[in-house]
């Protein structure tokens, strides 16, 4: 008589299940990447005491807007429908501050902003109708104490409760706070130009995009904060009794915004910041001469779904759309540490604008080589309206 197959996973078929063993492999490749980064940069610990106990530094002095007040000539405007998508990457999207100046002064009209993770603190203002000069003064004032909130309680309610419920370093209550404050409670369907972010289901592992066509009711405030609680470090938001967080763990690159929710776009303004050219994945060349070679293997794992998603997103993006793709901010600048970094410290955000503004002025100068200096300009401080 032969024995029936048991009903139950065992605690073995759990540890060993193959998508287990992938997270294995990323908590190795992040605790590498921890302690790199702590031995490399003891700047990095400075940075996280100040962020973890602000009481014990001085606030940040406002610095303002960075950009020169002379607009730049002989820069024409894109034509037709143009939206923007971002990838994720912490701090260095205030590149898109910059991405919104230079399309100011080119007289562009932005039809559609698609933002992920750190994008959505820069680009959803942007969105909300604030100028980039606005933007950039706005976001040049925060200070760690404005918006981050370490959950000390149940940080140590986790300890004794062996992590139930818990699920992040930060609140994030504070960064919601933070832009409530300066946005009031103006809601996605509200803003002057449409604007998406992905979120993340915990309980169902599905992906959402806020936005004014699927929650036309949510605050903006609301929408930053769900757009950066990436797992561990941000807890988890509530919305309609489940638990959503940063959607940008799944799609990095999110183009279903400007070609399927939206009316598809006639030119996409394309900014990475996350990964190498391209969407190229890291060069593993060598692994097997290396100590500890399966640590390398582990940050190509770790990675790897994310990457070719965001490939084909964007071979999908130039199929539909004239695509210029803008690199603005060196991805190792937010590699390892540096995502963390560049969160909790502000002080580079004024550089990435800058970037962001240099980039996209020669991108559209290579676009239009013989255009000749456009009359049609936005006025200061303000993103034109909607576009039809």
């Amino acid at each position: 008589m032969t024995a029936s197959p048991p009903t139950g996973a065992s605690p073995l078929d759990s540890a060993l299940d193959v998508f287990r063993v992938r997270q294995y492999f990323n908590v190795l490749a992040r605790s590498r990447d921890l302690l790199t980064g702590v031995r490399r940069d003891l700047g990095f610990v400075d940075d996280v005491r100040r962020a973890m106990l602000p009481g014990t530094t001085r606030r940040r002095q406002p610095t303002g807007s960075p950009f020169p007040q002379q607009h730049a000539d002989g820069v024409a405007p894109l034509r037709g429908r143009v939206g923007v998508v971002s990838t994720g990457g912490s701090g260095a999207l205030a590149s898109l501050v910059g991405v919104a100046r230079a399309l100011e002064e080119s007289g562009t009209t932005v039809s559609v902003w698609s933002l992920c993770s750190g994008g959505a603190m820069f680009g959803f203002p942007l969105a909300a109708g604030l100028g980039a000069d606005e933007v950039a003064e706005m976001v040049s004032s925060m200070d760690p104490r404005d918006y981050l909130d370490v959950s000390w309680r149940d940080l140590a309610g986790a300890v004794t409760t062996a992590g139930r419920g818990w699920a992040g370093l930060l609140r994030g209550d504070r960064l919601e706070a933070f832009y409530r404050d300066r946005l009031g409670d103006r809601t996605l369907g509200e803003l002057a130009t449409p604007a998406y972010a992905p979120i993340w289901n915990i309980e169902s592992n599905t992906v959402e995009y806020l936005g004014p066509r699927t929650h036309p009711e949510m605050t903006v405030a609301r929408a930053i904060r769900m757009a950066v609680s990436l797992p561990l470090f941000v807890q988890p938001a509530v919305l309609d009794g489940r638990s959503w967080c940063d959607g940008g763990i799944v799609d990095i690159f999110p183009v279903h915004p400007v070609l399927d929710i939206e009316p598809p776009v006639d030119t996409a303004i394309a900014v990475n910041a996350f990964y190498p050219h391209e969407f190229g994945g890291e060069d593993a060349s060598g692994w097997e001469r290396r100590r500890l070679s399966v640590l390398q293997i582990g940050s190509q794992v770790r990675t790897s779904q994310q990457v070719q998603l965001a490939r084909e997103n964007l071979d999908r993006l130039r199929a539909h759309a004239e695509v210029l793709l803008l690199e603005p901010v060196p991805y190792r600048r937010v590699h390892g540490t540096g995502f963390y970094k560049q969160f909790i410290d502000v002080s580079e955000w004024p550089e990435f604008m800058l970037a962001g503004h240099r980039a996209t002025l020669e991108a559209l100068r290579a676009q239009a080589p013989q255009a000749r200096p456009s009359t049609q300009r936005a006025p200061r401080g303000r993103v034109p309206r909607r576009a039809p």
